[in-house]
């Protein structure tokens, strides 16, 4: 389940009146809700989410506006729409459901200036500075810390932080000083770095610091010799590169060793991510360095660490390998104990893939794994396999999982598949081949170099359309020590250029409320196509075979046969095929 971590719907009423009566109190209109912690992060614990506390939605991203009277707006994109009704009081919390062509904010904005507060209050620490910069050219803004909503919420404490470890050269590709050299050309410059993945990618270190992430919790300042690295006065590190110097420091000094860097370096240029930098630690930096030196940089560090060298490629299909085999597993145990007449539970399912990936040597999980049965297949994200829905031969089951493996760097899988050895029923096998037409489509797509992401959701999307379907989310997310990794990706909304080097998924999917939902992902590495100079396709870096009780042989055209075939033969050889 997506967190041990539950509220009441009691205590999530009486937090929105313990906030609203602030609000009064204070004078503020309204209040921004970020998803985020400090650093961020995309996926947080629900102890520390300070939306779950005030609208039950338990999904990773999700942008809240509070008025000082009536209903909080939770807005959510349609990969989260039939689980934020499931999960809010709708007495409580008005679920906006953003259409796949908008983002969360932009309809945000949209209500913000219907509302026309005249003042709006954020989270300071959990407000980027991107957004901080909107609010503050079109409202009176109010800064509050952690602390001061503390006083009227009742937050839980997180556990102490583990050990931070250097990668073992096998593992990590490139030295820091190697990567110093391919992102700071000029030794006037340096970058102020908190996104967390650019920041292990950089040093080489990782932390598991929070569920689901192998990276840890730091804040970074880059200079063209060495990276110096905040951290928890609490926190252990085991790394010996010179070029890497972790400091211990309360965060509330910081600035202090920040003028020290001031005085060492002759600095024309401090790179920053406005989207990955929040508004109180950039009012810190404006208070130690020139405003005027303080340049944005989009996307930060992540234009480099998208693009992954031998040593990582190697290191990421050995984890691939390895999740393979875990799901493979979970799959086969799952049809055995169901043809045997067992009782499996979805919870079942989710506790063994867990297992599987533990046999596997899996450190730690990529993100909290969905396996959803029959209807609750529909819901994008499921977060709450339930122990008493069992499944049965004429269930189809949709698991989506990943880990955490030697390098650090995540996987990410999704199959369908029937939970016996019972042919699925047509509407089952319609849909599941659609999705896999689409798959298939995509990851054998030939491409120029720099084609964009919104140009290769379109070949994805094509059969599915044909057939009078769509899915309101994404077709892929860039794949690196993070499972969403940015500066690559393909969506209607996308133009990032896509380039060899890149990991990307390849995940489309067709959901049916009431029914079910079929999504297939594989993972695929951007590579120089191995016949045509001057064109681009994918590798593959998930080999496990589809589930021929889905598929609907008569929808197949003769190129999608052969791409299926070809693919199947490798999964037998590796031992991943149900054929």
């Amino acid at each position: 389940m997506s967190s041990k971590f539950t509220l009441d719907q009691k205590q999530v009423a009486e937090n929105i009146k313990s906030l609203q009566d602030f609000m009064q109190k204070e004078g503020v209109e309204a209040f921004y809700i970020s998803s985020s912690d400090p650093f961020l992060n995309e996926y947080v614990p629900m102890e520390n989410c300070h939306r779950f506390y005030l609208t039950q939605f338990s999904g990773s991203v999700a942008e809240v506006l509070f008025p000082q009277k009536g209903k909080v707006k939770l807005y959510v994109d349609g990969r989260y729409h039939e689980q934020a009704d499931v999960e809010c009081d709708h007495d409580l919390v008005d679920v906006v459901k953003v259409p796949s062509d908008k983002s969360n904010i932009a309809c945000l904005k949209e209500d913000l200036a219907s509302l026309a507060p005249k003042n709006i209050a954020i989270e300071a620490d959990r407000t980027s500075l991107a957004f901080y910069e909107y609010l503050n050219e079109n409202f009176e803004v109010k800064a509050y810390l952690n602390q001061e909503l503390e006083e009227i919420i009742d937050f839980k404490k997180m556990p102490p932080l583990a050990k931070i470890k250097h990668l073992a050269k096998n593992l990590r590709g490139a030295d820091t000083s190697e990567k110093l050299k391919r992102v700071i050309k000029d030794e006037q410059d340096a970058y102020y770095i908190t996104a967390i993945d650019s920041l292990a990618w950089l040093t080489n270190c990782r932390g598991y610091h929070l569920p689901n992430l192998s990276s840890f919790l730091g804040r970074g300042f880059a200079t063209f010799d060495k990276v110096y690295v905040f951290i928890d006065e609490s926190v252990e590190v085991e790394c010996s590169d010179p070029c890497v110097e972790f400091i211990n420091i309360n965060s509330s000094h910081i600035k202090e060793k920040l003028n020290e860097l001031k005085q060492k370096y002759n600095l024309s240029r401090i790179f920053i991510d406005k989207s990955m930098l929040n508004s109180q630690d950039y009012l810190m930096l404006k208070s130690v360095f020139s405003e005027d030196i303080l340049v944005e940089k989009k996307g930060g560090l992540v234009e480099y660490q998208a693009i992954k060298d031998s040593t990582e490629i190697k290191a990421i299909k050995e984890s691939f390998k390895r999740a393979d085999k875990a799901i493979y597993n979970t799959l086969s145990w799952v049809k055995d104990q169901i043809s045997q007449g067992h009782k499996v539970s979805e919870y079942d399912v989710y506790e063994m893939t867990s297992k599987m990936y533990q046999q596997q040597g899996a450190l730690e999980q990529s993100f909290n794994t969905i396996a959803g049965a029959d209807a609750n297949g529909s819901l994008i994200h499921y977060s709450d396999p339930k122990p008493d829905l069992y499944l049965n031969e004429q269930s189809m089951v949709l698991l989506d999982s990943g880990g955490y493996f030697e390098s650090g760097f995540a996987t990410d899988t999704t199959r369908t598949f029937m939970a016996g050895q019972s042919e699925g029923s047509a509407k089952q096998k319609e849909i599941y081949t659609l999705v896999l037409k689409g798959t298939l489509a995509l990851q054998n797509a030939v491409f120029r170099p720099e084609t964009k992401g919104n140009a290769l959701d379109a070949v994805c999307r094509q059969p599915l359309f044909q057939a009078g379907y769509d899915f309101a989310h994404g077709t892929g997310h860039g794949v690196g020590i993070h499972v969403h990794e940015g500066g690559t990706g393909i969506s209607p909304r996308t133009n990032y250029p896509i380039r060899a080097g890149h990991v990307i998924s390849i995940e489309p999917g067709i959901y049916l409320p009431g029914f079910g939902g079929v999504r297939i992902e594989n993972i695929g590495l951007v590579v120089e196509h191995p016949k045509y100079a001057g064109f681009l396709t994918f590798e593959p870096l998930v080999y496990i075979g589809f589930d021929p009780l889905l598929i609907e042989q008569s929808l197949l055209n003769q190129q999608e046969m052969q791409w299926l075939k070809e693919y199947e033969a490798i999964c037998k050889e590796r031992g991943t095929s149900f054929y």
